[in-house]
């Protein structure tokens, strides 16, 4: 079924008509309609419409030369759109591969939070701006999984107002239960994370959602909650210090440099949005990356450290990573 197309969408889809004809030249009516996803009788219509429309010249009133101009004779007889005469359109304005690939990027990243009749309609155009790069172009991904089961269920909780409960491994390996009142679902750097607040700890918290699992959504409906101030925008920065030899090791968190030490430690800036993201930057190196702040990131340091103290040898024990 062809999509309702509402005045305002009509506007534009007469300004992506026309660059697309100059490029394409004459084209059957189904076809344009195919390319679009409008029905072929509203094509028609704009098409007619466009053998009126123009811009005005030197006298402010319409000359002929001034008003675009169709093959009247291909559209009745032949069921094809052919432009004759265009005004005020030079070029057919292109999408650069950059900008394509970061369109097609940002569709994946939002499907599995769409509802399912708009999450087709984000992959047909992913797919149609994937066909548009060419045959020879990457297959691209900006999750490592863009179908989690997972996200689904926490989207539908959310906008439903429900509670969700879930089994959830942090990152010190320490396995629990929860029960949450979920607030915001985000992703960062190919992973997603959900802001919740804990019931079981009373306290706002967040979660990576692929530490997660049998999660499913209660009849129990969720509490309203606000997130406290400084934690408004969910992530937060992360400041550690670190051997500026380490720097390439650990280009994946995206660092930014703010500080050089005389004896070749660097300071840097990550974007943070889970506290675990401290305990996985001072796993890349133990005993050599610091973490300076926040104070919550560093006591998650302290406790995956704990941990490991407590399970591991006397031979392998790793150290803080705080000092």
């Amino acid at each position: 079924m062809r999509k309702n197309v509402l005045a305002p969408e009509r506007v534009l889809l007469l300004l992506s008509l026309i660059p697309y004809l100059r490029e394409h030249g004459p084209t059957p009516v189904p076809q344009l309609a195919e390319a679009f996803d409008v029905a072929p009788d509203l094509l028609r219509r704009l098409v007619r419409f466009l053998g009126t429309a123009g811009v005005p010249g030197e006298t402010l009133s319409y000359q002929h030369e001034d008003l675009f101009d169709i093959d009247w004779d291909a559209l009745e007889r032949d069921d094809v759109v052919s432009l004759t005469r265009t005004v005020a359109v030079d070029d057919a304005p292109r999408f650069a591969p950059s900008e394509t690939a970061a369109l097609i990027a940002g569709l994946q990243a939002l499907t599995p939070m769409l509802p399912e009749a708009d999450a087709r309609v984000a992959q047909r155009t992913a797919a149609k701006l994937g066909a548009a790069l060419g045959a020879g172009a990457p297959t691209l991904s900006v999750t490592a999984d863009d179908r989690d089961p997972r996200i689904p269920i926490i989207v539908s909780a959310i906008d439903a107002g429900r509670a969700l409960a879930f089994d959830y491994r942090d990152a010190a390996g320490r396995a629990s239960s929860r029960t949450v009142d979920p607030l915001v679902l985000t992703q960062q750097a190919g992973a997603w994370y959900l802001r919740a607040h804990c019931r079981d700890r009373d306290a706002p918290r967040s979660f990576r959602v692929d530490q997660m699992s049998d999660v499913r959504a209660l009849e129990l409906a969720a509490d309203p909650h606000d997130l406290p101030a400084e934690e408004a925008r969910v992530s937060f920065d992360l400041v550690a210090s670190l051997p500026a030899h380490l720097l390439p090791r650990i280009r994946g968190f995206e660092p930014e440099t703010i500080g050089e030490s005389p004896e070749g430690r660097v300071r840097v800036r990550i974007e943070a949005w889970h506290e675990g993201a401290a305990i996985r930057l001072v796993q890349t190196a133990p005993g050599e990356i610091v973490i300076e702040s926040p104070e919550h990131a560093r006591e998650a340091v302290r406790a995956w450290a704990e941990q490991a103290l407590g399970v591991g040898s006397a031979v392998h024990t790793p150290r803080t990573g705080i000092n």
